[in-house]
């Protein structure tokens, strides 16, 4: 399972080897001349620079404003206000420890503000309360949580 297979070797003679080879060298010397063009094209701007001068003052004047008008706007861009519309809820917890209402108290404060009977709570209850058909405005939520506090003999205060 683990064994080796032979690599496959390119051909060394041969008529297409000697095209690789040649092709390898040429490659090679692209890569040099593109490397001297650029040293060309700086003496020829020395030694004629009305050919590499502005040719349409106006053309160029007016792709001046626009990347100048494009780096403005790029820093002047508009901030996206992520502030939520309503306020968060008031957080009301029930702590205490088990067995000594929190539950039927919860339940009765849902009742007072939704004119509903809630049967079993499981997990945090949040209610609207106030005008809410009319306006948007006149309302508030309320987060009901219940935490059951464990009282022992460890904790000093």
């Amino acid at each position: 399972m683990d064994e080796k297979h032979k690599r496959f070797r390119k051909q060394t003679t041969g008529v297409k080897a000697e095209r690789r080879k040649q092709k390898k060298k040429q490659e090679e010397n692209d890569q040099t001349n593109t490397k001297l063009s650029s040293s060309t094209l700086e003496e020829a701007k020395r030694r004629n620079p009305k050919a590499f001068s502005i040719q349409n003052p106006i053309k160029a004047q007016q792709e001046f404003r626009r990347t100048q008008d494009l780096k403005e706007k790029r820093i002047h861009l508009p901030e996206v206000d992520r502030t939520p519309l309503e306020p968060p809820p008031v957080i009301v917890a029930l702590v205490g420890p088990a067995k000594v209402g929190k539950s039927l108290l919860m339940k009765c404060l849902i009742k007072n503000f939704t004119r509903q009977k809630l049967t079993d709570i499981r997990g945090p209850v949040t209610i609207v309360s106030g005008l809410f058909i009319i306006t948007i405005e006149n309302f508030s939520r309320q987060l009901y949580v219940e935490v059951i506090y464990q009282f022992s003999l460890d904790d000093e205060f």
